[in-house]
């Protein structure tokens, strides 16, 4: 007994020393390598041809650093800090618009209903030449955006160029405490049917979600389905996720976990609250640009099978950030741990190599299993249960929405007509005109027959061309400016429901366009015919 005691105090000795010199080595590691980068940098601040800009300098160094690590780590300079405020809140004290560069122009790309920009006359399209008597000509859009910053209450002036009738004008906008809606709309999109759209994780989002439903309600009577739409969503605060997570799920239940180099990152968080509906049949929308805490409440209503999932794969982020702040005034975003939803599956889609993504065959993912017993994959974000697949945008309507003509356009329709009908009433019947806009224009698109062709040609030996070749490749171009010249009225369907959904956001703004757009994609009409065929929902979520 003696000689087993012994034994194991020499073992914990052994751990312990062991322990001791790994801390010890990180610690000379560190210190050495510090010591290097101040050397370095001593050295080229004395000996360099020319003075050296310390931030800008500093900055380039630091995000190389955390570049070797993961795209989320990241450091938060001082004038970012507000940026980041308004990403995590979503309210900022501003003037209410979003901009664009566009050749080197700030463009005002989207004004919010009933803030300072919109109450002082402005419109997207609009071009922001001065703010505050400063040219803003090849300013990149964060810097103006931080500039448009400031306490609510203050003025900013601002000269404004409008292109469409070649008119400039001054004007002194208010800033204010500008609000993001969380829930851009909601209503019922079918009998029985109610639909709720979130658009980011900020605060109250679950009270706002389950007021959006308590709203319809009362006006329509219980509901038969609910569609809770996330698409585009690209995440926020972990707490929303729980809170939202929690209107359709018991108290008490898991909803996340996370894991971490370190103790204090593992944790484990259950819903609070008594739900809001554990009930009506659900369906979840997603597409690839659901992100972080929009992953979560898909993937818990999936493991719990308490809803059906209709859309595209999900982004796949589910690492967890912490922000940490740092001297003067500034911070950093640092990844911590990694989400964990309730079947035990993480829903990170690549690992990271230095920096690099290194993707994960299906192959390797582990496989798990939603509470019912349907089989899921960890990794790869979160799959639809029912997918629909996501429209291939042709090379016309990817280069029209490229080189603005559809933005631009939409413009140019705002300044000709005071007034268009309701969303969803409205119908966009001159394209006639839209072709010609287009025409009048440096409007140039490549085919992807023209790519490989020229490949082909680029690649060729030249002996090979005959007089018949060349004959023959020219019969192919001949073709290929035919198809080029029938490719608007080709894609006059999908041109015209863009045209739409802009020109709608030009008079009703944020809402107009989600109410504009509602009915009209594959993953809605999928969505209300699922609702209304309660056996075919049961069986899916039935794991049989």
């Amino acid at each position: 007994m003696k000689y087993k005691i012994t034994g194991i105090v020499l073992l914990v000795i052994s751990l312990l020393f062991y322990s001791f010199s790994e801390r010890v080595s990180n610690y000379f590691e560190l210190t050495k390598n510090l010591e290097i980068f101040t050397t370095v940098y001593k050295e080229v601040n004395a000996n360099y041809i020319t003075d050296l800009d310390h931030s800008s300098l500093m900055k380039a160094g630091i995000d190389a650093m955390l570049g070797t690590l993961d795209p989320y780590t990241v450091f938060v300079s001082e004038n970012q800090v507000e940026r980041s405020r308004y990403m995590a809140e979503g309210r900022y004290d501003g003037v209410g618009m979003e901009i664009k560069n566009v050749n080197e122009n700030i463009v005002v790309e989207f004004v919010y209903s009933g803030f300072g920009a919109h109450e002082a006359g402005i419109m997207a399209g609009d071009i922001i030449e001065k703010m505050e008597g400063r040219s803003l000509k090849g300013f990149d859009e964060e810097d103006v955006m931080i500039f448009m910053r400031g306490a609510s209450g203050t003025k900013l002036n601002m000269d404004v160029y409008r292109p469409h009738d070649n008119t400039s004008f001054n004007v002194d906008v208010e800033r204010q405490d500008v609000s993001v809606p969380n829930v851009p709309y909601s209503g019922m999109v079918a009998d029985g049917i109610a639909y709720v759209a979130l658009s980011t994780f900020t605060p109250m989002s679950g009270r706002n979600l389950a007021a959006a439903m308590d709203k319809l309600k009362n006006e329509h009577g219980d509901f038969k389905g609910i569609i809770l739409d996330l698409r585009n969503n690209g995440g926020g605060l972990l707490t929303e996720a729980i809170n939202v997570s929690n209107l359709f799920i018991p108290q008490g239940k898991l909803v996340v976990s996370t894991k971490g180099n370190l103790e204090q990152w593992n944790r484990s968080f259950n819903t609070n609250n008594q739900p809001y509906d554990l009930e009506t049949p659900l369906v979840v929308l997603i597409n690839e640009n659901s992100a972080s805490a929009s992953e979560i409440v898909s993937g818990v209503m999936q493991d719990y099978d308490r809803g059906v999932l209709i859309g595209q794969r999900t982004y796949g982020k589910g690492l967890v950030q912490n922000m940490r702040p740092l001297n003067y005034n500034t911070q950093m975003r640092i990844t911590t741990s990694e989400y964990f939803i309730p079947s035990g599956r993480g829903i990170q889609n690549v690992k990271y190599e230095d920096g690099q993504p290194v993707a994960i065959p299906d192959s390797l993912r582990g496989v798990f299993q939603t509470q019912n017993g349907r089989t899921v994959l960890d990794g790869g974000g979160v799959a639809p249960d029912l997918e629909i697949p996501k429209p291939e945008l042709p090379e016309v309507v990817q280069a029209l929405l490229d080189q603005n003509l559809i933005f631009n356009y939409a413009t140019d329709f705002r300044h000709r007509y005071d007034s268009i009908p309701e969303p969803g009433e409205f119908t966009f019947d001159k394209f006639g005109d839209f072709v010609s806009y287009v025409g009048k224009k440096d409007f140039h698109f490549t085919l992807e027959g023209e790519t490989l062709l020229e490949d082909f040609i680029a690649s060729a030996e030249s002996g090979l061309y005959s007089n018949d070749v060349q004959r023959e490749i020219s019969k192919i171009k001949d073709v290929l400016n035919r198809v080029k010249g029938n490719a608007l009225s080709k894609h006059e369907t999908m041109i015209v429901r863009l045209l739409e959904d802009e020109i709608v956001s030009r008079y009703y703004f944020q809402e107009g366009k989600t109410r504009q757009n509602l009915l009209r994609t594959d993953e809605m009409q999928r969505a209300i015919e699922l609702l209304n065929n309660r056996s075919e929902y049961d069986q899916i979520l039935s794991g049989k």
